[in-house]
């Protein structure tokens, strides 16, 4: 920086109008005032700021600097009071030196401690050279303004010259860290670093308790193993980390990812044995579940085990879905160690037992030998009812033989001769005087709920309400009740059953939603659901598996196992209605079971919406497997992510349970199907000679769309069985070129498009088709091998396949004879 810019910057004017440009004008130079404490002083005070930092070093002070791992990491946003926070750390950490008001030249001169000069420096005079936050202010700056030259220079004189660096607090962090990271750039400055520690161990016998974490530690993070075990050695017997040191170590190695097996071997050469809720746990977050498996065994072996059951359910979790084996492994390890997470019970039982009135009924029936009774809710409900006993008498007779709990039939009869709610409030908290509880019914908590709301409508047509109260436990039927309501317009009942309904869940608000939602979709009403989910969305609420499920239901038509969906006028809008609804409570963060989708993709498949269902296939890969495109929308829903280690082809992955070998047998024969429906636009030309007929040879169609659909889905990480798929096109082209001929409509349609009927050549049309599915998979498949044999015996196999299951229905009933060794045998279909 040239002399004069500098000096213009010097200008505590200068200072404070950048500032002020900059917004930090919390930050500016201290008042006016601050200088009238130098003119006791010799030399007249020039009022230089006391902000020694250079602007580059703003960023710098606003991270962190891990040292251990050798990365600045984000500690606090430091834009709420800009420059402040900054400036009161370091004054608070550097007092009384950073109060100073010092120039730019006299923070040069004092931390310059190379170069001589005949001015003494505050470091060499006796009153501080001992002084070590002096020696840290300065270092700082040093190391701030030049960077490792600094840090070298002040490291040198500190070694030379014997200067003990603090042992303990804040300060002691901070200068050894900064010298430590001279270290880790210089092999031979942490050498000395090493002996330095170890000289004041044996003179002064004060040590830095960090110093082996921070070394060992950033070895570990990044990835020198071996030199991490080298100074393992070097560090342990002089500089132990202790338990707590040495957990903390464990932990910021497992969160940084770093190298785990080295940390393994350091391990077993220390003594400490409580760090298994330092790795296994963050393990488990990561989603590495086979690392923490390792590590779980690995500690039980050393004794290291857990303290809760909370460190090991999230493995244990992981391991009962997709691992049942493992999971009954690490449990028996478990019981084997001798790991107990059950509470203790207590011996003394006196100052906590109680005894109740039924305690006692039940003692003495079996004293004077009669047995005991259980309260009868109807005849309770009469003794409420009679009038010509007071309430208080009732009750209090109720108390005197012992009762605890009423029905609610009881509470309606005693709720019914009080004129209000405060009344029903009143007689509800003499009944929990007396110890008597209204039980967990959800008639008796929505009477207690609408008395102390003060609800007096809700409350009166829930009491005189002709519906038994055990019937309000049956959701199905209320919702039913509620649809019901909402189509005759009787609104009373329909919001009153609606707080009813939604008072059962934990979130009533969110449950109260959900009902509506679900209401709509009953009685047909698509706009309504539209409209309830686009309200829920911008409230943020959850939609229900159980209402998605009731959306389908009302969106799709019926359809019969094994058959077409039937269609309308308005061809395929179910599907269309039903996929942009699923999608969009997809997108807006909900959860979507995977088991929503297979109707709709099974009825795309069917209708021959091939296009259709080729879009939403690939959306559903994309949207459930790994791919990393929806990925910050997924993260809103979290109940269906897989962890990683996960493969596709688990039984339990959404991508397997999407498409299953069964789903890309269909694809296959969906795509055969709907390619050979259409007419055969070949024609045939008859020669005079009637034992000779030539014809044009038509193109084959293109039968290969399911095997074009599976290889897009592999690359979005779906897996492709291609057993099932090799499969699933032998028996379609033995359905089109074997011995027997299928009396389905579709695979006549087949046969009359590709023109077997017409006098084309079988084996030339078969080797065109062969050469058109081996070019679709990629590989030689199909034009390799011999075809006509391999058709007939598969031919056998499936008419063998087929008469045993024929069998078995007569045996049952369920056929009424067997076709004849020559009649054909229908091809065995994935399609339904």
């Amino acid at each position: 920086m040239r002399p004069a810019l500098q000096r213009l910057l010097s200008r505590p004017s200068s200072l404070e109008l950048l500032q002020c440009l900059l917004g930090n004008t919390a930050c500016i130079t201290p008042n006016r005032q601050q200088p009238l404490r130098c003119q006791q002083t010799k030399k007249p005070a020039r009022n230089y700021t006391n902000l020694a930092l250079a602007p580059q070093d703003l960023e710098e002070l606003c991270v962190n600097y891990d040292h251990g791992h050798g990365r600045k990491i984000p500690k606090e946003p430091c834009a709420r009071n800009g420059l402040q926070n900054v400036k009161t750390a370091a004054m608070d950490l550097y007092k009384p030196w950073s109060e100073r008001l010092w120039s730019v030249e006299q923070m040069d001169f004092e931390s310059n401690l190379c170069q001589a000069s005949d001015a003494p420096r505050l470091l060499d005079s006796d009153p501080h050279r001992g002084d070590m936050t002096l020696w840290a202010f300065l270092l700082d700056y040093r190391h701030r303004k030049y960077g490792a030259d600094g840090v070298t220079m002040f490291w040198d004189t500190i070694r030379t010259k014997g200067i003990r660096i603090p042992m303990t607090g804040v300060l002691a962090d901070k200068m050894w860290s900064t010298f430590l990271s001279l270290g880790y750039e210089n092999p031979m400055v942490l050498e000395q670093i090493w002996k330095y520690a170890d000289n004041m161990d044996d003179i002064h016998g004060q040590r830095w308790s960090k110093l082996y974490c921070r070394i060992i530690q950033q070895f570990l993070i990044n990835g020198h193993g071996d030199a991490a075990i080298r100074w393992n050695d070097k560090l342990a017997l002089h500089h132990s980390p202790g338990p707590k040191g040495f957990g903390e170590l464990c932990r910021q190695v497992t969160l940084w990812k770093g190298d785990m097996k080295a940390l393994k071997k350091i391990y077993e050469k220390n003594k400490h044995r409580k760090v298994y809720s330092k790795v296994v746990p963050i393990l488990c977050a990561q989603e590495d579940y086979k690392a923490a498996l390792q590590w779980h065994f690995f500690f039980l072996q050393n004794g290291d085990l857990p303290a809760t059951s909370k460190l090991v359910e999230p493995l244990v979790h992981f391991l009962a879905i997709y691992d049942r084996r493992n999971a009954v492994r690490v449990t028996k390890s478990l019981v084997e160690a001798g790991v107990s997470f059950a509470p203790s019970l207590s011996t003394k039982l006196n100052d906590n037992t109680k005894i109740s009135r039924e305690m006692m009924n039940l003692v003495h029936g079996k004293f004077f030998n009669i047995s005991p009774k259980t309260y009868n809710d109807h005849l309770g409900a009469r003794w409420f009812a009679t009038s010509w006993i007071s309430l208080d008498v009732a009750i209090n007779a109720v108390h005197a033989l012992g009762v605890q709990e009423i029905g609610p039939l009881s509470l309606q009869a005693l709720a019914l001769r009080e004129l209000d709610t405060k009344g029903v409030v009143l007689r509800i908290n003499q009944l929990r005087d007396l110890g008597i509880s209204l039980g967990e019914s959800l008639f008796s908590r929505s009477v207690e709920t609408f008395a102390r709301a003060r609800q007096y409508e809700y409350l009166e047509g829930l009491l005189k309400s002709d519906q038994h109260p055990d019937e309000l436990e049956d959701s199905r039927l209320q919702e039913s009740l509620l649809a019901s309501y909402a189509a005759a317009k009787d609104w009373a009942q329909y919001r009153r059953t609606l707080e009813i309904q939604s008072s059962r869940s934990r979130c009533p608000a969110l449950e109260k939603e959900n009902i509506i939602l679900r209401s709509h979709a009953v009685t047909g009403d698509m706009r309504s659901v539209l409209q309830t989910l686009s309200q829920m969305h911008q409230n943020g609420t959850t939609v229900k598996t159980k209402s998605i499920a009731s959306i389908l239901m009302g969106i799709l038509r019926p359809r019969n196992r094994g058959r077409r969906p039937t269609l309308g006028q308005t061809k395929g809008s179910d599907l269309g209605s039903a996929i942009m609804i699923l999608k969009q409570i997809a997108t807006s963060g909900n959860y979507v079971p995977v088991t929503a989708w297979g109707e709709i993709l099974r009825r795309l498949g069917m209708l021959g919406q091939l296009r259709e269902l080729e879009n939403l296939c690939v959306f559903l890969a994309s949207w459930y497997g790994p791919s990393n495109a929806t990925r910050t929308i997924r993260q809103q829903s979290r109940r269906y992510r897989v962890p990683t280690q996960v493969p596709p082809s688990h039984p339990l992955h959404p991508l397997k349970m999407l498409f299953s070998g069964a789903f890309q047998k269909a694809v296959i024969d969906w795509g055969f199907i709907h390619s050979l429906k259409r007419k055969p636009q070949h024609s045939f030309t008859v020669i005079p000679s009637p034992d000779i007929i030539c014809h044009d040879q038509p193109p084959i169609p293109n039968v290969t769309f399911g095997i074009t659909l599976l290889r897009r889905l592999h690359d979005h990480g779906v897996h492709v069985e291609l057993g099932a798929v090799k499969k699933a096109i032998s028996l379609r082209l033995v359905t089109y070129y074997g011995p027997d001929r299928s009396k389905k409509r579709y695979n006549q349609q087949a046969i009359d498009s590709l023109g077997l009927r017409g006098g084309i050549d079988r084996d030339q049309s078969l080797g065109r088709m062969a050469a058109q599915i081996d070019e679709a998979l990629g590989a030689r498949v199909f034009t390799g091998a011999d075809l006509p044999e391999l058709i007939a015996s598969r031919a056998k196999v499936t008419q063998r396949r087929l008469r045993r299951r024929n069998q078995r229905q007569i045996a049952r009933g369920t056929l009424g004879s067997l076709p004849s060794p020559t009649s054909p045998m229908p091809p065995v279909s994935y399609r339904n």
